[in-house]
């Protein structure tokens, strides 16, 4: 077998990039190792930045029939009281909400999309390696009880913050030290307002809710891993998890009848990256390429860019080395000024002690009040400020 694209993973990015390389035309091949997606703790908020690439890639009225939600407003709370109550469609150049999706039903909507463009979809297609002869990759895969090969022009790991494909080309991968952690679950029983996000801060630790509808929510409690291992994974720990969220000081009314009623786990946040995510005929998107930190729940967003990056690049030029080297060039780009936001960010919310204090009482006032004149990883993502004024701004160094 021989096509033009094989995606190696059918999430979120693989689905939507074979979407747009399919509806040029060219022969894509998805491979997704799950037969059925499961509930596992994802991403569940795709941030105005990411909104405007899914509306541009013109599968945002699919997220939203398979029961996405837009949302205008994204709302922080320090130990308890309310600090921001922020329109994102006012304050964003795209004029976009954000968009909360139960992670499952996002990649059946895409995965399916993919698959009305003209891709050929195979679930439970289990990729044993990938091997390049002449300049073309050919991926070995399982299917049932059979082994099976297809050669490609390009070859594309979409497979995730561990991702084989990775690996198998030869990618080298950064990494950041550990400093946050996050553990997230799915919940019922959550009386948090469903016309936003909520970001609640406390001492070292926050929450933030990603309301689902029908009292539905992905509920996460993030805090710094220095201040000692709370191990939240498991039913074991979901009373830990539950009582680490209330004493962020979320309005207690929210919790009173919550139930966890997904997977509860626990991860390290911190980045990790791959500098040039491309090489002859093989390239990495989303989390492959670069993972970043979820406690600012750039995930999704990012690997939309991705995917429409990539896209755009091979559908501009029949010399796809040469896309694929423009598609590294331009991630290098973005997800760098992304990573310094969020370093940036990490610093000014979640460093410790009186000067930390000081700076937050000097900066937060200015930055909620004029959200699209500092750094902002919420509503422009990377292409925001994103240079050496606005780290001096970030960090109160005026």
């Amino acid at each position: 077998m021989n096509v033009d694209v094989v995606t190696i993973g059918g999430g979120i990015g693989g689905a939507a990039l074979a979407t747009a390389v399919a509806r040029t035309g060219r022969a894509v091949l998805v491979l997704e190792r799950e037969a059925r997606f499961k509930d596992r703790v994802r991403g569940e908020n795709i941030l105005p930045w990411g909104v405007a690439a899914a509306r541009r890639l013109a599968i945002l009225d699919d997220l939203i029939a398979a029961g996405g939600r837009l949302v205008p407003f994204f709302n922080t709370y320090f130990m308890g009281t309310q600090t921001q109550h922020r329109p994102f469609p006012a304050t964003t150049p795209s004029g976009e909400a954000t968009l909360n999706i139960y992670h499952p039903d996002l990649q059946e909507a895409l995965l399916s999309g993919a698959a009305r463009a003209g891709a050929d979809v195979k679930r439970g297609a289990s990729v044993q390696g990938i091997t390049e002869q002449d300049g073309r990759w050919t991926v070995t895969f399982a299917e049932g009880d059979q082994t099976r090969s297809v050669t490609a022009r390009v070859v594309i790991g979409a497979d995730g913050r561990f991702s084989r494909v990775r690996e198998w080309g030869g990618f080298t991968v950064r990494r950041d030290p550990n400093n946050l952690r996050i553990a997230g679950a799915l919940a019922t029983g959550v009386a948090a307002p469903e016309d936003g996000i909520h970001l609640c801060l406390g001492p070292g630790f926050g929450t933030f809710v990603a309301p689902l509808g029908n009292e539905r929510a992905r509920v996460y409690f993030v805090y710094v891993g220095a201040m000692g291992d709370r191990k939240l994974s498991g039913k074991d720990a979901i009373s830990a998890f539950v009582e680490g969220c209330r004493a962020t000081n979320v309005p207690a009314s929210w919790f009173d009848r919550i139930e966890v009623v997904g997977p509860l786990a626990e991860f390290e946040g911190a980045e990790q990256w791959v500098s040039s995510p491309a090489k002859h005929g093989l390239a990495l998107i989303g989390d492959a390429a670069g993972a970043t930190d979820p406690s600012w729940g750039c995930g999704l967003s990012k690997t939309l860019i991705d995917a429409e990056t990539l896209a755009n690049c091979l559908a501009e030029t029949d010399d796809w080395n040469a896309a694929l080297a423009r598609y590294a060039a331009a991630h290098d780009d973005y997800g760098g000024k992304l990573h310094n936001i969020t370093s940036w960010m990490t610093e000014l919310f979640w460093s410790g002690g009186p000067a930390a204090d000081a700076r937050r009482a000097k900066v937060l006032p200015r930055m909620e009040a004029d959200p699209t004149g500092f750094p902002d990883s919420s509503g422009q993502g990377p292409f925001g400020p994103s240079d050496e004024n606005a780290r001096r701004l970030v960090l109160g160094e005026w």
